[in-house]
């Protein structure tokens, strides 16, 4: 629970305002809950990579380009829309919820049946070249 809130505390330390495509805070993603060790990884707007818990990167910064190509990606998936929590239907308790982060938007996701936060969440992996 301490690093939960410690991932949440450098997140939003890294909410700095930006001009690239609608995302006044940069991006994070990761995972909570569940059976397995959660993860953090936050894009400042400036595109400065930060991970906490047991993940690593293999880019840590983002280009302008990058990030304006996952902003630009963000609002063609309309991110602000969705609801801010979802509970996918038979979906077990111990697994890990989808946290993703565009701007000053976070949605969770228990379970897999989000295709928009799919998407999102899959290009700021291959952005940052996530390893687990």
């Amino acid at each position: 629970m301490l690093r939960a809130v410690a991932a949440v505390v450098l997140v939003a330390a890294f909410a700095a305002p930006t001009s690239g495509a609608g995302t006044s805070a940069g991006f994070a993603f990761g995972r909570e809950g569940g059976n397995i060790r959660p993860f953090t990884v936050a894009i400042a707007a400036g595109g400065r990579v930060t991970v906490i818990g047991p993940v690593r990167v293999g880019v840590t910064k983002l280009t302008t380009a990058q990030l304006t190509s996952l902003g630009r990606l963000a609002q063609q998936l309309h991110f602000a829309t969705l609801p801010l929590s979802t509970m996918c239907p038979n979906t077990l308790p111990d697994v890990a919820t989808t946290v993703v982060r565009v701007g000053a938007h976070t949605v969770r996701v228990h379970g897999d049946c989000v295709a928009r936060v799919t998407r999102i969440w899959n290009a700021l992996r291959a952005a940052v070249k996530l390893t687990y």
